[in-house]
């Protein structure tokens, strides 16, 4: 018997994971142009249709059926990115993707203000255009406000000496080397998200461009 694969499994939801601003830590929030992209695995599982072939009885031509089977949805990537700012506040924008330079499949925008960490507005866009959207309190990590050990950790983008610590029901390994959320690696029941690429300039703003 063999299967191959119609289509590939629509991604997984993301982790909803809320990076709370710590107490003391990094008040000023992060640079403008700075951006980290991250490669989310769910741990859950989908139905995926299959084509079973089925040798033909003597000698005949075979036969194919669509059956399904559980397989993992296929990673998403995502890039924060710091596209806005002032000395009050600043823009941090999220974009979902199905590779790590693919069309976004959503981009929203939550603009922070610098001294108290609190959403001032929360946008995304989609098929209607710009609309507001419950914020997602996104907030970067900082080393200095986590309770942990340090660790040498190796994610896609390299090797990061980081802090290892628990994080609601799973673990985070941050270092303050990585732009805007300060996240090397996360592991979560329902999947693990893990740094792929970064840099300290050059964001683009996906709403105005």
């Amino acid at each position: 018997m063999r299967r191959a694969t119609l289509q590939g499994a629509v991604a997984g939801a993301l982790v909803g994971l809320t990076v709370v601003l710590a107490a003391g830590a990094a008040a000023q929030g992060p640079a403008v142009g700075a951006w980290a992209t991250y490669e989310w695995r769910s741990s859950a599982t989908v139905d995926v249709p299959v084509l079973v072939q089925q040798p033909g009885a003597a000698g005949g031509p075979a036969t194919w059926s669509v059956e399904s089977e559980r397989a993992a949805p296929r990673p998403v990537f995502v890039t924060y990115a710091v596209v806005r700012g002032d000395t009050k506040t600043y823009v941090l924008q999220m974009a979902t993707r199905l590779s790590p330079d693919g069309a976004p499949l959503s981009v929203t925008q939550v603009t922070v203000d610098r001294s108290s960490g609190k959403t001032l507005k929360a946008v995304i866009r989609d098929r209607k255009g710009v609309i507001p959207t419950p914020d997602s309190g996104f907030r970067p990590f900082r080393a200095a406000a986590m309770t942990g050990t340090p660790e040498l950790v190796a994610v896609p983008a390299g090797r990061f000496t980081a802090t290892k610590a628990p994080y609601r029901n799973g673990t985070v390994w941050v270092s303050d080397q990585v732009p805007v959320l300060g996240l090397v690696k996360g592991t979560f029941p329902d999947g693990q998200l893990e740094l792929v690429k970064s840099g300290t300039a050059g964001a683009q703003d996906l709403l105005r461009s």
